[in-house]
């Protein structure tokens, strides 16, 4: 038993740690991007959110972890710790390879092509409730980040009223960074002293956005990787209520720990290479993506925090036309997006053979 609970909760532990090192960006990256907030100060205010949202995950996320645990199985699968295991190694597989490359990409996606992997690799297609498939993981994965590039674009124009009077950047004005920092700097004489007001009150929704979103990522995604830590976890005679805290708790730490060790280098890649970002778009990126993901969580429907903040920031983009300055790094993104499903379902399916094959033979 000591063996089939290391298989399943070591990499469970891992992909959260991935995940935190992955997903930690989309809260902060438009925070990053503005030149409202250094990197450091970035991550921390995004981790001690996702903090947050793993906590009232052990409250509030049992749709999710229902969903995640037995929704897309057929009635008749029987998992077992080979499947979970390798469910768990596709994921991981997958986004730590992408993390290291920079790549923003969706742990909920790879779980999900971890689990049909797992289930292919023992049962084929039957083991898998096609319905539940296409209607809890495929439709919203498919549909959420159309929706946040529409919702976005609409959001940029209701927050434009706020910044329609702040200074345009000018040549000779500053250096543009600068301007991103402090928009005043090119002001005009005689300009209305209520703008700086306007200009506080921007930021300070700006930086409550992006703890939104970081909150509603961890609350998001901490079920969704418990759900395949808790079957592990009777076997320390746990009662079922501490099982789950032990579970939701144990994830959150990796979460936190991957979002404070690797969490830099994606940002940096939404930070400056899909959109070029100032206060209002960030804002209305942020708003965009913090109210779709809260508002599927309940519902347990498993949309991916990365596809709903990138779209969000090509929402950006496309209305205003705001190419990043760096080189552009959307077509790798959307590249990332169409592999990662198929790379972790091969993963998975591999993992979950060779397992089932050794614990036969232990």
């Amino acid at each position: 038993m000591n063996a089939q609970l290391y298989a399943i909760a070591l990499p469970a532990l891992l992909l959260a740690w991935a995940n935190g090192a992955n997903d930690v960006s989309k809260g902060i990256a438009t925070l990053i991007g503005s030149g409202l907030s250094k990197p450091a100060p970035a991550i921390l205010w995004g981790t001690f959110w996702t903090l947050l949202g793993g906590v009232a995950a052990a409250f509030w996320g049992s749709a999710l972890a229902s969903t995640f645990a037995h929704g897309y199985l057929a009635a008749d699968f029987r998992p077992d710790t080979a499947f979970v295991a390798g469910a768990l190694c596709g994921a991981f597989g997958w986004v730590g390879i992408a993390t290291r490359l920079g790549l923003p990409v969706s742990t909920t996606h790879g779980l999900l092509g971890g689990i049909v992997g797992a289930v292919w690799s023992k049962a084929g297609w039957e083991g898998l409730n096609g319905s539940a498939v296409a209607s809890k993981a495929l439709l919203p994965l498919l549909f959420s980040p159309l929706l946040a590039i529409v919702l976005c674009g609409v959001l940029l124009l209701a927050v434009r009223w706020l910044a329609e009077h702040i200074p345009a950047w000018r040549p000779g004005c500053c250096e543009p960074t600068e301007w991103q920092a402090d928009p005043f700097r090119c002001a005009t004489k005689g300009m209305d002293s209520g703008k700086p007001l306007r200009l506080s009150l921007l930021r300070w929704l700006h930086w409550l956005s992006s703890g939104a979103v970081s909150f509603a990522r961890g609350l998001n995604d901490v079920p969704k990787i418990a759900a395949l830590l808790i079957p592990a976890l009777p076997a320390l005679g746990l009662s079922a209520v501490e099982t789950t805290f032990w579970a939701v708790g144990a994830v959150t730490t990796s979460m936190v720990a991957g979002s404070l060790w690797g969490g830099l280098r994606v940002a940096r890649v939404l930070a400056f290479r899909v959109a070029e970002l100032d206060a209002g778009r960030g804002l209305a990126a942020n708003v965009g993506t913090s109210l779709l993901v809260l508002a599927a969580s309940p519902l347990g429907l498993p949309v991916s925090t990365t596809h709903v903040s990138t779209g969000s920031l090509m929402g950006v983009r496309f209305a205003d036309g705001s190419e990043p300055r760096q080189a552009d790094a959307l077509r790798a993104i959307l590249i990332a997006w169409l592999v990662t499903l198929p790379l972790a379902a091969l993963i998975g399916a591999g993992i979950s053979w060779v397992l089932g094959g050794l614990f036969q033979a232990i």
